[in-house]
């Protein structure tokens, strides 16, 4: 149970790492050759637990995790240019393709959760105290700050509109401490 979590989490951190590496324009190519490593050490990992085979097919080891099935897609969506040379770079690409929406979903998910604890917090008013209040207070600050921090990671024009509207709760949220 401890080993899936660490290696979900490796991956996860690793997956990170490529979309931050290959979403840049104008990188060197020390920066590529960075990715290359670290997805034929994955590569390798896949080959040798057989959850893929050498034909870039599902091998007959079940996949434990999503990250994992994740990035076996991506070896199977990229098969056919298995000859070529920036082949794992096409391969972390498609990896990470999707990333960028999720990132947005997070974003609007933080603007939702603002609202509902700044209604929340309206309509309870007259019970909350103490530590309650606290962690009232705690969530009109965390979500628009965690909602920025994933609008800026998106991709699209979206991004733009998600940040100003978490900034602008974030403002909110200080003048209501205030």
């Amino acid at each position: 149970m401890f080993g899936r979590l660490i290696s979900m989490i490796y991956l996860k951190a690793i997956r990170f790492f490529v979309h931050s590496v290959l979403k840049k324009r104008g990188r060197k190519e020390k920066d590529y050759k960075e990715v290359n490593k670290v997805l034929k050490s994955l590569h390798k990992t896949l080959l040798d637990n057989e959850q893929l085979n050498e034909d870039f097919s599902e091998g007959p080891e079940p996949v434990q995790n999503k990250s994992s099935k994740e990035l076996i897609a991506a070896f199977i969506a990229v098969r056919e240019k298995r000859q070529e040379e920036d082949f794992y770079i096409e391969v972390g690409r498609a990896w990470v393709k999707d990333l960028g929406s999720r990132n947005l979903k997070a974003s609007f998910i933080c603007v939702l959760g603002f609202f509902a604890v700044w209604f929340g917090g309206m309509l309870l008013s007259g019970y909350i105290s103490g530590v309650i209040g606290m962690i009232y207070i705690l969530g009109t600050l965390i979500f628009p700050v965690v909602g920025i921090y994933y609008a800026f990671r998106g991709q699209r024009a979206l991004k733009w509109v998600l940040a100003a509207v978490n900034i602008f709760n974030l403002l909110t949220a200080m003048q209501i401490i205030h």
